[in-house]
């Protein structure tokens, strides 16, 4: 719950107050006055890491566990004993497994991917030579598309395509992504489950003041998949580790990935009532002193070539402290050589928690959140989040070597996305946001900070503040000698910076338009693209909204053009990879929120002097097709004065349009853009329990066979574009449900781009 509460902080700090004041203020730096901030300490071995951390939880422990979390509610048990003894974890926690370059700017954003053969696209990306991962990937020759756990191969010919094999790497997680690199491809994702403790078991004598509490572990998932044969990939290895995946990057054949994991959850003892706080205070303590080092520190599960092993995920000695305490989390860094296969991996880690990865090709930066005491005081909470900092930790990350700690620094406030940070000959720009969202005063603004590397500290040099005074900080893109940073409350104010002189940056120009950008992508050195909402001059957002900016002089600033579809956002206002540009042809995802027809992906030509013409438009139309499946629609009235009658009363009402189909071993399954659940029927005992039996013979279940539940889902949810990039003459596109293909070789009109090919993306392995 506290590192929760933590995110949410952090969220709900950059959801600014406003004021009228928008002046930018030139920081003056006294060399003599810079302070240096903390460096990371690592420890010796385990035995220091341990004695470290349970000094730490001693001074924080209470009745409802580290610093009180958990909150204070309180459930009067009629039934229950209290544990006359604390039970000891004195292992480590089973893990369970779950089965042509388009650079728009050459010191901006670029789509990653390259071949001397196939001119193609790949995924945008925040720097060049720095992959990103996603949900879709393909090297000019495939296609990769995971959705819900499964992984779809397509080989492709420009335009033509074909599916030809699926993979499930399975539904209990979530959120998959993945990279592709020569015959590999790897895939991470989040998950995990709730563990329900028993209730406290112990002397019937004693008062019933306790009890126990079930909690969450989360688990983050490596898989490694063989491409070599098409028509059969092959998962050759995967691992699970204890935590949170945040995000990793590709350069050349290395990952580097970052992991935050909280510790292991302990069986706190939690009082029913008010007067028993004491007492469970008494017994936390007692368990901590009896933690071992497995209770700490993340571990892991590697599945591969047949072999299991397991173990700790971080050595202690690779392990490091702020000298400012910053909670019990450990921020995993995390190298693997995808020609060497997954391993166990090189790592480094930080106790603390982290939130935001960015990364150049030398160094792998990450900002952490901060320890949230919960038993503040609201005045002293107050006063903290006006005084907010954020720590950032880099790694060195030369090419195929693993990453290695190199220095730490704090900034003043709290940074919006991977974008406010950016490397640059050796300085790390961080754009921030200080002030209480709460604040009646409105004394909210965001400032650049430049940060040199001295020793083990990230020391600040230079700084230039007083960006949206009283505003919210949407966008910001940092490049070589040039930043742009956008800010709103009623108008948007396009901040132009001049970074040439580290020690002195300064703000240059300033142009305020309605609306707002909340992405920024370099065309080239006098064009940037301003993503966002259109806005009346009351700030009330009107639809999307795309702005042409001149910055070839940068004290004045200009809207060359702009593009605007009324009612209407687009995926890549909050997702950067989900645009896409092959010179001066960008692609955007929309959806309009009044009118389906207008949901696809826009075309828009960006000219020389900044004009936006659309050249083009793609859509995902509904298509009239039969529903085709090999599996038997069961008819619920059969059901009706049977023993599992309640079924079609209840789970399978068609008033929902739900349905459930009998499928055998070798049918195919799902049902057009329906989503469809998979049970096997050897399975039916977990979910029915005595009515298991009853409901097969009903309906002639086979031991082998298995039903799927069905419903409905609009086709023009489903068929929303996602993602799109260019192979050849042909624009690729996304939705959940298909892929798609149009001739762009000849777009220079807003029409309809000709359709190439159709492919549907099954949400249901056909079984051969």
């Amino acid at each position: 719950m506290k590192r929760f509460f933590s995110a949410l902080l952090s969220l709900g700090l950059l959801t600014l107050a406003c004021s009228d004041a928008s002046e930018v203020s030139q920081v003056e730096l006294d060399p003599t006055d810079i302070q240096l901030v903390n460096r990371l300490i690592p420890f010796d071995d385990c035995k220091d890491v341990l004695g470290h951390l349970k000094e730490e939880a001693m001074e924080r422990v209470g009745p409802y566990g580290l610093d009180n979390t958990g909150f204070p509610i309180w459930i009067g048990l009629q039934e229950g004993v209290v544990r006359s003894e604390i039970a000891v974890m004195d292992s480590a926690p089973a893990v369970t497994m779950a089965a042509e370059e388009s650079v728009a700017y050459d010191s901006g954003s670029a789509s990653s991917g390259s071949s001397e053969e196939i001119n193609f696209t790949g995924t945008n990306v925040q720097e060049l030579g720095v992959d990103e991962p996603d949900i879709i990937k393909t090297d000019g020759e495939r296609i990769l598309v995971i959705n819900r756990g499964l992984l779809s191969h397509f080989a492709v010919n420009g335009g033509n395509g074909s599916l030809t094999s699926q993979i499930a790497i399975g539904d209990d997680f979530y959120g998959y992504e993945l990279f592709i690199h020569d015959e590999k491809a790897f895939l991470f994702a989040n998950g995990g489950g709730y563990s329900i403790l028993p209730m406290i078991e112990g002397s019937a004598e004693e008062d019933t003041d306790f009890f126990g509490c079930g909690f969450y572990q989360p688990q983050t998932r490596i898989v490694e998949i063989d491409l070599s044969d098409p028509f059969n990939l092959e998962i050759t290895s995967e691992m699970t580790i204890t935590g949170n995946y945040l995000s990793a990057r590709l350069v050349g054949s290395t990952i580097r990935m970052a992991v935050n994991s909280a510790p292991n959850q302990l069986e706190w003892v939690y009082p029913s009532n008010p007067g028993s706080e004491e007492r469970a205070t008494r017994f936390n303590k007692e368990l901590i002193q009896e933690t071992t080092i497995e209770d700490w520190v993340p571990s892991f599960q590697l599945s591969s070539n047949g072999s299991i092993e397991t173990g700790q995920l971080i050595p202690c000695d690779k392990l490091h402290k702020p000298d400012a305490f910053s909670g019990f989390d450990v921020l995993s860094v995390l190298s693997f050589n995808i020609n060497s296969g997954l391993t166990s991996g090189d790592g480094v880690a930080v106790l603390a928690s982290g939130q935001t990865v960015y990364s150049s090709l030398d160094r792998f930066f990450i900002a952490t959140t901060k320890w949230v005491d919960t038993d503040m005081s609201e005045d002293d909470f107050g006063i903290w989040t006006e005084t907010y900092t954020t720590d950032v930790h880099g790694f060195a990350i030369g090419l195929n070597e693993p990453a290695e700690y190199v220095a730490s620094g704090s900034v003043n406030g709290t940074l919006l996305n991977q974008f406010s940070m950016d490397e640059h000959d050796g300085y790390l720009r961080i754009v921030t946001t200080t002030g209480s969202p709460w604040s009646e005063q409105n004394r909210s603004e965001s400032q650049l900070i430049v940060m040199e590397e001295q020793g083990k500290s990230l020391v600040q040099v230079g700084q230039v503040g007083g960006l949206g005074k009283g505003e919210s900080l949407y966008s910001v893109r940092l490049l070589d000698d040039v930043g742009f940073a956008v800010t709103f409350r009623q108008i948007d104010p396009f901040y132009v910076i001049d970074l040439s002189d580290p020690v002195n940056p300064e703000v240059v120009g300033e142009l305020k338009i309605p609306g707002f950008s909340t992405y920024l992508h370099p065309v080239d050195e006098n064009i940037v693209l301003g993503i966002g909402q259109n806005a009346d001059d009351q700030g009330r957002v009107l639809g999307l909204k795309v702005s042409s900016f001149d910055v070839s002089d940068p004290s004045n600033p200009v809207e060359t053009s702009t593009w605007v579809l009324d009612n209407a956002n687009s995926v890549a206002e909050y997702d950067h990879r989900a645009f896409q540009m092959r010179e001066r042809l960008a692609v955007l995802p929309v959806q309009n929120w009044s009118n389906a027809e207008q949901n696809g992906a826009v075309l828009l030509d960006v000219t020389d002097d900044g004009k936006l013409q659309e050249t083009g438009f793609v859509s995902h139309e509904v298509r009239d097709d039969v529903k085709i499946t090999d599996c038997e629609v069961l008819d619920t009235e059969i059901l009706i004065g049977t023993n599992v009658e309640f079924l079609a009363q209840e789970e399978w009402n068609e008033d929902y349009g739900t349905h459930i189909q009998l499928c055998e071993s070798s049918d195919r399954g799902g049902y057009g853009s329906d989503y469809c659940d998979v049970l096997p029927v050897e399975q039916l005992d977990d979910y029915l329990g005595a009515f298991a039996d009853d409901l097969i013979e009903i309906i002639g279940a086979g031991p082998t066979d298995r039903l799927e539940q069905c419903w409905p889902s609009d086709p023009r949810w489903d068929l929303q574009i996602q993602r799109s990039f260019f192979i050849e003459d042909s624009l690729w596109t996304m939705s959940v449900g298909r892929l798609q293909s149009n001739d762009v070789s000849d777009s220079n009109d807003p029409g309809q781009l000709p359709v190439i090919s159709i492919i549907p993306v099954p949400r249901i392995i056909p079984v051969p």
